[in-house]
C-alpha cells in the first residue's frame, strides 16, 4: 500500500462508489454498501452544489412539498445516520431495507458521471443493471446485445463479470 495518497474529493467519491458497486455485485454486507454509497453521495452532492451544477439529486428535495421536506430527508438519511452515529442513541436498533441503497447508488453513479464527464466501467455496469431491474422508471431500457440474456437476482455476479468485461472495452 502506498505511504500517501493524493486525492481529490471526486477521487474519494469514485473510490467509495466503485467499492460499493463491487460489494453489491458480490452480495456483500448491505450495511457497508449503504455506508459507502451514502458517503460518496454526500461528497458528490456537495461538489454539485459548490460547482453550481443544475441537475437534481434525490436529497435536493426541491420537488417535495415544503412542509414535507424535513420528513423526506429524515427518511432518506435515517439508515445512514444510524450506521454512523451512537452519540444520542447508543441502545437503539434499526430495521433496514437494503433495497433503499439501490436508489442512492444509482443517483450517486449518475452524479459522478455528470460532474466528471467520465463513464467508469464499474459504474456503467451498475447503472445498466439498475435500468434492467427497474424498467418502470425509464422511458428507454438498455438493449445492447450483451444484455439480451435474462438475469435474475441470483445471477447478479454473473451479470457483473460478463458486463464488466464488455464495459471495460468501451471507450466513452
Amino acid at each position: 500500500m502506498p505511504a500517501e495518497l493524493h486525492l481529490s474529493k471526486l477521487d474519494v467519491a469514485l473510490r467509495q462508489l466503485e467499492t460499493a458497486v463491487t460489494l453489491y455485485f458480490h452480495s456483500a454486507d448491505p450495511v457497508s454498501i449503504h455506508t459507502l454509497t451514502a458517503a460518496a453521495y454526500n461528497v458528490l452532492r456537495d461538489l454539485k452544489t459548490h460547482r453550481g451544477s443544475e441537475f437534481k439529486m434525490f436529497k435536493d428535495a426541491a420537488t417535495v412539498y415544503p412542509h414535507m421536506r424535513k420528513q423526506y430527508l429524515k427518511l432518506l438519511n435515517e439508515a445512514e445516520n444510524f450506521f454512523k452515529h451512537a452519540d444520542r442513541d447508543p441502545n437503539a436498533t434499526q430495521v433496514f431495507n437494503p433495497d433503499t441503497s439501490n436508489f442512492l447508488l444509482i443517483d450517486a453513479c449518475e452524479a459522478y458521471w455528470r460532474l466528471s464527464g467520465e463513464r467508469r466501467p464499474l459504474l456503467t455496469v451498475y447503472m445498466t443493471w439498475f435500468r434492467i431491474r427497474h424498467p418502470q422508471y425509464y422511458e428507454e431500457v438498455p438493449q445492447a446485445s450483451y444484455l439480451h440474456k435474462e438475469y435474475r437476482e441470483q445471477d447478479r455476479l454473473l451479470y457483473f463479470r460478463e458486463s464488466l468485461a464488455v464495459a471495460s472495452n468501451i471507450r466513452a
